[in-house]
């Protein structure tokens, strides 16, 4: 398992920081891995926006215009 595997699964990266490592060290991955790679990282992406989508809506009556 790569670095960036193991900070991921330890909630140590965000999806942008992962995607920025990724693309420093996929010369010396295998395809197969660098797929295993992007799909935790659209995995971290989803669950970020759901983060955003949930303070959003928990936030949003501040924000809403009351004319």
């Amino acid at each position: 398992m790569c670095l960036i595997c193991i900070d991921m699964q330890k909630d140590k990266l965000t999806s942008s920081e992962a995607r920025k490592n990724l693309e420093e060290t996929h010369e010396t991955m295998s395809k197969e891995h660098i797929f295993e790679v992007l799909k935790l990282i659209w995995k971290k992406e989803s669950g970020e926006q759901e983060e955003m989508w949930s303070w959003y809506e928990n936030n949003n009556s501040e924000y809403e215009d009351t004319d």
